[in-house]
């Protein structure tokens, strides 16, 4: 019996001891679930800083191809949002190439492969047409052609074996200054040593009137209006050297625009035909005539001209040429200004100082690659003088074509 008893009391001891051990053994599920967050977070951490340094190494220090990305991400839609964002997106779904072009997508970019006969970054440019844009193009003109374009020099200019850049041949080539330190006037008040093409129109009494260009060496171009102010005009150019006498030469012929309207001022353009030619260098050099199309596109757009001619003290023309920068005036702009009408032969310059009354036939000159280019002349001023610091002037290159055939 108390054997019994004895056992009874260990099966209840044991009981007991199982029941307050199961709280150490058996983790609550709270807590459970705490553990294995932790240890899911920390895992996580670790294979996040495996993914980033992968991609770091993969795709940002180096350029990365889409199966190196796809092993990276080890999923085709992550990898494909991710490409998408690496290459810059896809230029080539907005069309960028031009004219039958094919688009290749690239890193941040694209490019193109151009149809025959175009070429440039989106295949705009034509081969065969003229574009101011075009990094190899024409120095001087530029003609278009059935296959390609072709390239043409100025007077005295000869094309080098490139086909492209031109290159003074004579003695007399236009455009070309003797002493090259001559540059572009930084003000109103600078002087050159000279424009060897600047000319001075005197009447029969010796009085100096106008100014005018030398154009070829038997043409002077002034103005329509200085030519018919007297029926005995001498030209004097510049002297040679300091000290010197100037040359003179009587005008055999005034060659008038035949559309030349004194009262509205339009083609307001003279070609005076000398008695004998003014034989460079010592009579003086001439300007060079642009083309039209290298004029309005490449030679005057965004740059800084020179008027350039000779003031009035009261009466007379003052001794030294006078020079100020211009740059030329959107139309709107010049007509409100002069409150005149602007034809497409004429334009206006602006300078920072009127540094005037000029005299009618002064000149605008542009230099483009070390040739000086003749783009506008000037007729008289619609504005007090006083108050000219824009002024009209006419396109030279528009009456190219009429020059070649006066001259021939």
């Amino acid at each position: 019996m108390a054997g019994c008893v004895l056992l009874h009391r260990g099966l209840l001891l044991l009981l007991l001891l199982f029941h307050q051990a199961e709280p150490s053994v058996f983790v609550p599920a709270t807590s459970a679930n705490q553990v294995l967050l932790r240890w899911k977070r920390a895992g996580s951490y670790i294979l996040e800083e495996l993914f980033e340094g992968n991609l770091e190494k993969e795709c940002y220090e180096e350029i990365c191809v889409h199966e190196e990305a796809r092993e990276v991400f080890e999923d085709d839609e992550a990898t494909d949002a991710f490409w998408r964002e690496y290459r810059g997106g896809s230029p080539c779904v907005s069309q960028p190439c031009l004219n039958n072009g094919s688009c290749q997508d690239a890193i941040r970019s694209f490019t193109c492969t151009c149809a025959p006969g175009f070429e440039g970054r989106t295949c705009a440019l034509a081969k065969n047409k003229c574009h101011p844009e075009r990094l190899d193009g024409c120095q001087h003109f530029c003609h278009p052609g059935q296959a390609s374009y072709t390239c043409s020099c100025a007077q005295g200019h000869k094309l080098g074996k490139d086909r492209r850049s031109c290159a003074p041949h004579e003695q007399c080539a236009c455009g070309v200054l003797a002493s090259q330190h001559v540059k572009m006037p930084e003000s109103s008040g600078l002087r050159p040593t000279g424009f060897p093409w600047q000319v001075k129109l005197t009447d029969s009494q010796g009085k100096d009137f106008c100014s005018g260009v030398i154009i070829q060496e038997s043409f002077v171009l002034t103005t329509a209006q200085c030519s018919l102010l007297h029926r005995n005009i001498t030209v004097k150019s510049s002297p040679a050297r300091p000290g010197e006498a100037p040359r003179t030469a009587r005008v055999r012929r005034a060659h008038v625009h035949l559309r030349y309207d004194a009262a509205l001022g339009q083609n307001d353009v003279s070609l005076l035909e000398l008695e004998q030619p003014m034989h460079c260098p010592g009579w003086g050099v001439p300007v060079c005539i642009p083309e039209r199309d290298f004029a309005e596109q490449i030679l005057v757009p965004g740059t800084v001209g020179v008027l350039s001619g000779w003031t009035t003290n009261s009466t007379d023309l003052d001794e030294m040429l006078t020079t100020l920068p211009v740059t030329q005036v959107d139309r709107e702009e010049c007509g409100q200004a002069l409150n005149v009408t602007i034809t497409t032969r004429t334009c206006c310059e602006r300078g920072a100082a009127a540094a005037g009354p000029w005299v009618a036939g002064s000149v605008v000159i542009r230099e483009h690659e070390g040739t000086w280019f003749l783009t506008g002349i000037l007729g008289s001023s619609p504005l007090p003088q006083e108050q000219a610091a824009t002024f009209l002037v006419t396109k030279v290159s528009r009456y190219a074509l009429w020059f070649k055939q006066t001259m021939k």
